[in-house]
């Protein structure tokens, strides 16, 4: 095993200047940030020649529990690149998202010490855990136990030392020549719940192995990093927070970055870096008009939708400068379009780092204040010019900084609360910006809410939406489970409640939650309340269950009615009608049997149609039918039945009737047999069109699948 020598590294600043920058960094806006469970000092020094950092950490850690602790719980989750019998490989199959593990490009964390300040050395009784699978070869999770517990609102404070090798560039970590992406490079302590969060009876620890399709799950902290890199790396660091200093000695640069109010601390570099720094101003990047529309909305006062200045930043491969603008217009429309909707961006940077080519296996992903993007030089050429993959990869994985980088769900179990509800605000905010919000290629649009529906269009689902994610049959049921399905989940609900009781809700249940952890459950009660609905019905069937909607027309029928023949009437006024009598009188629906059929008012259509619930997920729906006069009515029903019969007489003949012709349903799997057209000559061609729309959006599902 190498061995790190720890050298004594360049001390950027007097204590004066530091605290100078930590007041810059701590500025929240009109936010207030979080109390630190834990507060992180990291010193680290990465030599690219083995894409080895040698790092020393200084934790502070709180036991904000009501018992105490005889145990800490520690994520190592580059060990998942250990070898091929991690639960992570195991699983995966060390691919990720289409990418694959370079050959033979292992990584590893080793913690080499673990010692209480002024107090017992842990590293010792260290001891490896698999609490998911009982794999005995994992390394991601460890305990220290503790000879004396912590008690409850106790600190502890740990010096640890660790050696982190990097993987080739692969599930968002990792090297590629003088390229560097470190994610989860870190000893990460785990979360200790409390009593009641997630619905927990006793506290305990919440602690998950690193597997195949889950990200993960911190506390809050206060994080202060020193990085030391080989002189060449100078100008070209991209991290979390803001950095205060850097200084170059010996052949060697070191920066510092702070960051107070993160659950998370990643960095990336490369000596290519074209470094493009431009300001999110309020003045110039925000719209009035706009923002009197959402204060309506929202129901709010316009100095509740105040957005602060960001200072962006773009570290840019050479090769893609001429994408700088539509990187950094992305970034703009995503501040806007989150920040009106749920609140402001409490944190003072937004930093983008684009890989090189062949390392896509990094590109979008998510850290806080900190996102990796992606493109390809072929978006510059007509006629893929006209694809938004790297507007939509900028707007997706800002909009992480709200969900699981502020609203921090536990994302090895519940994924959806942070990629499903991101992805659906992802949507509104691409279609908003660019009309259509995904491509305009070859005379075809198709927006990105288009994009996201097509994955679940098949409407055979293997398992429900929440559940832990190391539990989905594949990486594709987990993506179209956690990303796209209930992205869908949240369009319909909004239909379903009407625009502004829903975006009142979502922004109430953001700031509500703003630096906690909800589970589906909490987001379920609070859309309950805030709706002044009982949503259970749908949230058991979208969210708990298989069960797929899919409404349909299945029949539909309008001829002429034969004249009437016979008796009818009773007593004294019953008489016969004859086959050739002629009756008058206004024809209503579902028409009097003594109507003839025939009248010098026009013939009687008898008109049949047919509702069918192909799904079994039970829904209310509506359904129109047009008659060749002009006139539209809509009918009412509950959809728990298989399904419906409608018979109508008219002197008009039926048209077309349709399933929610609002369209607001987007949850029905099979808006092609939503509708039934009598006069079908333009049918055909029509379905032909929308078939070769949601071919075209297959092409592009890999897109969906980003951090």
């Amino acid at each position: 095993m190498q061995i790190c020598r720890h050298r004594p590294m360049l001390v950027l600043a007097a204590a004066g200047v530091f605290v100078a920058g930590v007041s810059q960094v701590c500025l929240s806006q009109s936010v207030e940030l979080p109390e630190p469970v834990s507060d992180v000092t990291l010193r680290a020094r990465y030599e690219p020649e083995h894409g080895r950092i040698c790092g020393t950490e200084r934790l502070s850690w709180h036991n904000r529990s009501s018992v105490p602790i005889d145990e800490l719980r520690f994520h190592l989750y580059l060990n998942a690149f250990k070898n091929n019998r991690s639960t992570f490989v195991e699983e995966a199959g060390a691919t990720l998202r289409g990418d694959e593990m370079p050959e033979g490009e292992w990584g590893w964390i080793e913690v080499t010490s673990m010692r209480i300040v002024g107090g017992a050395d842990l590293t010792h009784d260290a001891q490896f855990i698999a609490p998911d699978d009982g794999n005995a070869e994992d390394r991601t999770l460890v305990r220290y136990p503790l000879a004396d517990p912590l008690g409850p609102g106790e600190w502890i404070e740990l010096d640890i030392d660790f050696e982190s090798h990097l993987p080739g560039i692969f599930a968002r970590t990792g090297v590629q020549g003088d390229y560097v992406l470190a994610g989860q490079w870190f000893p990460k302590i785990c979360v200790l719940e409390k009593a009641g969060e997630r619905g927990r009876e006793q506290p305990g620890w919440n602690s998950h192995q690193y597997h195949g399709y889950t990200e993960y799950y911190a506390d809050f902290g206060n994080y202060d990093v020193t990085l030391t890199l080989p002189e060449r790396y100078r100008g070209k660091i991209a991290a979390t927070g803001r950095m205060l200093e850097q200084a170059v000695e010996n052949g060697e640069v070191t920066a510092r970055f702070v960051q107070h109010g993160v659950h998370d601390f990643a960095w990336g570099a490369d000596p290519r870096f074209i470094l493009i720094e431009q300001r999110f101003e309020p003045g110039e990047d925000v719209p009035s008009a706009e923002r009197e529309r959402f204060a309506t909305l929202l129901g709010v006062d316009e100095t509740q939708l105040a957005l602060p200045p960001i200072d962006i930043s773009l570290f840019l491969q050479p090769a893609h400068r001429s994408q700088a603008d539509r990187y950094v217009e992305a970034a703009k429309a995503a501040i806007r379009g989150y920040g009106w909707r749920l609140g402001a961006y409490p944190y003072e940077t937004f930093t983008m780092v684009d890989p090189p080519r062949g390392a896509s296996g990094s590109a979008g992903m998510e850290y806080p204040t900190f996102v990796t993007v992606g493109t390809h030089v072929g978006f510059d050429i007509w006629p893929f010019d006209g694809v938004r993959l790297p507007e939509n990869v900028v707007v997706h994985e800002y909009g992480h900084q709200y969900w699981q980088g502020m609203v921090a769900n536990n994302e090895f179990e519940e994924a959806w609360i942070d990629e499903g509800i991101n992805t659906f605000y992802e949507t509104i905010v691409m279609d908003e910006t660019y009309e259509p919000g995904f491509a305009s290629l070859l005379g075809l649009e198709v927006s990105d809410f288009d994009l996201r529906r097509a994955p679940v269009s098949g409407g055979r689902f293997s398992g429900p939406v929440v559940q832990p994610g190391w539990t989905f049959r594949s990486f594709g049921a987990f993506a179209r489970n956690s990303f796209m399905r209930p992205a869908l989940t949240l369009a319909h609900l909004e239909g379903l409640l009407g625009h502004e009781t829903f975006h009142r809700a979502m922004r109430g249940f953001f700031e509500s939650w703003r630096f906690r952890h909800p589970s589906t459950a909490d987001f379920e009660r609070w859309m309950n309340e805030s709706s002044g609905q009982n949503l259970d019905w749908f949230f058991e069937q979208a969210l708990h269950s298989t069960r797929a909607l899919d409404y349909s027309i299945r029949r539909a029928t309008s001829t002429e009615r034969e004249p009437a023949q016979g008796w009818f009437g009773e007593g004294d006024s019953r008489r016969l009608v004859s086959e050739d009598e002629e009756s008058s009188g206004d024809v209503q629906d579902e028409t009097d049997p003594t109507e003839t059929g025939s009248s010098e008012l026009g013939e009687i259509y008898r008109s049949v149609i047919e509702v069918y619930r192909k799904g079994e997920f039970r829904h209310p729906v509506t359904v129109e039918l047009v008659f060749d006069d002009g006139h539209v009515e809509r009918r009412e029903w509950d959809g728990a039945d298989r399904w419906m019969r409608w018979t109508i007489d008219r002197r008009a003949k039926l048209v077309s009737a349709e399933v929610d012709p609002d369209g607001w349903m987007v949850l029905d799997v099979d808006r092609l047999n939503n509708s039934y057209r009598l006069e079908a000559e333009e049918a055909p061609r029509r379905k032909l069109l929308i078939h070769l729309l949601f071919w075209l959006q297959n092409l592009f599902e890999a897109t969906a699948f980003l951090g």
